[in-house]
């Protein structure tokens, strides 16, 4: 890989569903592996499920960074079930309303850094970025929460680190060491496990475990292989 882009997406609300929540949807509080494929592969017009191979492990390189706090939200939704049903009716009796407590994220905008083996698929992707077109409209995780997207820029592969720092991107958990004397006092850590890569067959081959401040706050890390890109130190997942 040569060249990395960096690009912002935010919007009012976000949902991507955490893979063992049924019933009651929670969200994970950043997008996922296998969310920024699909969100990447919509705005360039890819057809479903044709775009997994160029997003695997071994063709992409990625990081993300929370530019707003991580704020969830949960609001019940009413689901119809419209499984038997030849018509969208709000009051047919045979088709009862089902309310559903959902969790979105609130006011979600974050920065993503994105490598790609494929040069045709990053100069047209670039393209598209710094000229502020898609195929299909970006949405984050559901198709109600509509995305906005803003081109930071496009930086030469950057060289790597192995050193002291403190990081602005999410980090996986088990290729890190904290510096807890670094630790600011406020700061307040999630740890979730992602999904980061999918098959052909849907079915996802890689889970990483990821920690991130709340707050966006960069976190402190010793012996750590990081990246300058623009004014961020990242941490590829």
């Amino acid at each position: 890989m040569e060249k990395v882009v960096v690009f912002d997406i935010w919007g009012d609300y976000a949902h991507f569903k955490k893979i063992e929540t049924t019933t009651s949807p929670m969200t994970y509080s950043i997008p996922t592996g296998t969310v920024l494929a699909g969100l990447v592969a919509g705005m360039m017009g890819y057809r479903r499920d044709s775009y997994y191979n160029d997003f695997s492990r071994e063709n992409i390189e990625y990081g993300v960074k929370l530019i707003n706090s991580v704020k969830k939200t949960r609001v019940n939704q009413n689901l119809i079930n419209t499984a038997n049903s030849p018509y969208f009716n709000l009051h047919n009796k045979d088709n009862p309303r089902t309310q559903i407590p959902y969790e979105y994220l609130s006011k979600p905008r974050y920065r993503i850094y994105l490598g790609l083996k494929n040069e045709e698929i990053f100069s047209d992707l670039t393209d598209n970025l710094r000229e502020h077109k898609t195929t299909f409209t970006p949405f984050l995780g559901l198709s109600e929460h509509i995305a906005n997207f803003e081109f930071i820029g496009e930086f030469d592969f950057p060289k790597k680190f192995e050193d002291e720092g403190e990081i602005d991107s999410v980090l996986p958990k088990q290729r890190v060491d904290i510096n807890l004397k670094g630790v600011k006092e406020g700061m307040r850590w999630i740890v979730e496990k992602i999904p980061l890569y999918m098959n052909e067959e849907r079915i996802v081959e890689e889970y990483t475990e990821v920690i991130l401040d709340s707050n966006g706050s960069a976190i402190p890390l010793e012996n750590v292989e990081y990246y300058e890109i623009g004014e961020d130190n990242v941490v590829f997942l």
